[in-house]
C-alpha cells in the first residue's frame, strides 16, 4: 500500500497538471493547493482505510520538496548552515556543515 505522502503527491501532480500550474513560477498557487490536498486527505483518512498522515506540516514540506524542488535534498539546499554537498552517486550523500564533513549514507 502506498504511504499517505506518495498518494498526497500524486494527487498533488495530477492537480497541478490539471490546472496548469507551474510549481517554479506559481508557488503561492501551488503551496496552497498542496496544503488543501493534505487537509482533504487528513479529513478522508479518518473514515476510509487511507495510511494516516502523521506530522501535516511535514508532508506539505516534502510535498513541496518534491514537486517544486529537489526532492529530499531540498532541505539541505535552504540548511544555511550546509556549506558544500557533494554527490558522486544517487547514495550516500556527503555534507560540509561548519567545516566538518557529514555522511548521511543511502536516500
Amino acid at each position: 500500500m502506498a504511504s499517505a505522502l506518495d498518494v498526497v503527491d500524486g494527487e498533488v501532480r495530477e492537480l497541478i497538471r490539471r490546472r496548469g500550474l507551474d510549481p517554479f513560477t506559481d508557488p503561492g498557487p501551488v503551496r496552497m493547493l498542496v496544503r488543501d490536498v493534505v487537509a482533504d486527505y487528513s479529513e478522508r483518512s479518518l473514515t476510509s482505510a487511507l495510511p494516516p498522515i502523521g506530522d501535516a506540516e511535514a508532508v506539505v514540506r516534502d510535498v513541496l520538496d518534491r514537486v517544486a524542488g529537489f526532492g529530499p535534498f531540498q532541505r539541505y539546499l535552504d540548511d544555511p548552515e550546509i556549506e558544500e554537498i557533494w554527490v558522486n552517486e544517487l547514495t550516500p550523500l556527503n555534507l560540509q556543515i561548519s567545516g566538518s564533513i557529514v555522511f548521511l549514507g543511502p536516500h
